[in-house]
């Protein structure tokens, strides 16, 4: 089992990588309103971004040797 921190690091990125996925679809949806798209595209470059912090700290979890 993974420590309660590696744990929350690996369940955050899955969960912002979901809503990430999903912004796409409501992109689409919202093509007809600019301020809605606008809207979704700052949200999602924002998630690529906590998606990006993320993914450096499990790396250095790993490369520390303290992702167990």
């Amino acid at each position: 089992m993974l420590k309660d921190w590696n744990h929350d690091l690996v369940h955050q990125l899955s969960e912002i990588s979901d809503s990430l996925w999903r912004m796409q679809d409501y992109k689409k949806a919202a093509n007809s309103c600019p301020h809605c798209l606008a809207l979704w595209s700052k949200l999602e470059n924002e998630y690529e971004g906590h998606i990006k912090l993320l993914a450096e700290e499990i790396k250095r979890h790993v490369a520390e040797e303290r992702f167990d």
